[in-house]
């Protein structure tokens, strides 16, 4: 009995909110994935069937698999370039001293601050200024944009807990800059750069507005969707977005794995 009483007290009011904030969460997802195997086009329940139709849709439509290619190929191009020179800048901002320095700071946020309607409008005059025709590139450098600013925020939360005694101890022992960085700097940072590559990724991979004002003639994944649920929702959608679904935990899954690698010295 004073076991079970243990029990009751500890599952408190928190842990109550905690499991309904986690199935407001999650519902909506395994809702999607059950659809997605519905054999009728119509969202209801009990579902009508049980069919692979809908994946076999997809992929045989070109539009949707050269879109979903498009948006990988902006988002991973997004991600590298946002991980160099955000990394780059929030060392900067971080360990050196220089003028203008809370100005950078502050320039550097506003992409975030600004809305997106607003940032796409901003960066749709400027390539037409400067007369580039809008294209993947122009794409990725507006996506680029946007997601640096993160990329700094979340570098100088770590940079700002980093021990800078122990780059000074590896120097006091022999260490140049490069061999302090390969064998202390980097793998102390190591899971805050693929943290925020994989926040780059995601965020370009899901950017509707900027892409909106930005693209040419290869339309992105989330444009093709958007296009599509405007006759209507379609069970080719639900299917698109369990197949992203599947990707993105493959990449996460794959991300923490390599976190866990430790660099040979």
């Amino acid at each position: 009995m004073k076991k079970i009483l243990k029990i009751k007290l500890k599952f408190g009011f928190l842990d109550f909110y905690n499991i309904l904030l986690i199935l407001y969460l999650i519902i909506p997802i395994i809702v999607i994935i059950i659809y997605s195997f519905n054999d009728s086009t119509a969202g209801v329940f009990p579902l009508a069937g049980f069919t692979f139709k809908w994946y076999i849709k997809f992929f045989e439509n070109k539009l949707l698999t050269s879109s979903i290619l498009n948006s990988v190929y902006v988002a991973l191009a997004t991600a590298i370039i946002s991980a160099l020179i955000g990394v780059l800048a929030s060392f900067a901002l971080i360990r050196h001293k220089f003028k203008a320095k809370n100005l950078i700071s502050f320039i550097v946020l506003i992409p975030i601050s600004l809305p997106g309607i607003l940032l796409g409008i901003s960066l749709l005059s400027f390539f037409s200024s400067l007369n580039i025709d809008k294209s993947l590139l122009t794409v990725t450098i507006s996506h680029a944009l946007f997601c640096i600013p993160f990329v700094v925020l979340v570098m100088n939360s770590r940079l700002e807990g980093f021990d800078i005694a122990l780059e000074e101890a590896a120097k006091d022992l022999g260490a140049n800059t490069l061999q302090t960085f390969r064998l202390i700097t980097f793998p102390l940072i190591r899971p805050s750069i693929f943290g925020v590559i994989m926040l780059a990724f995601a965020l370009s991979f899901d950017e509707f507005l900027v892409t909106f004002f930005t693209v040419g003639t290869k339309n992105t994944l989330p444009l093709v969707i958007w296009g599509m649920l405007r006759r209507g929702v379609s069970p080719v959608v639900n299917a698109v977005a369990t197949i992203v679904l599947i990707i993105t935990m493959v990449l996460i899954t794959l991300a923490n794995r390599l976190v866990q690698i430790r660099i040979k010295v």
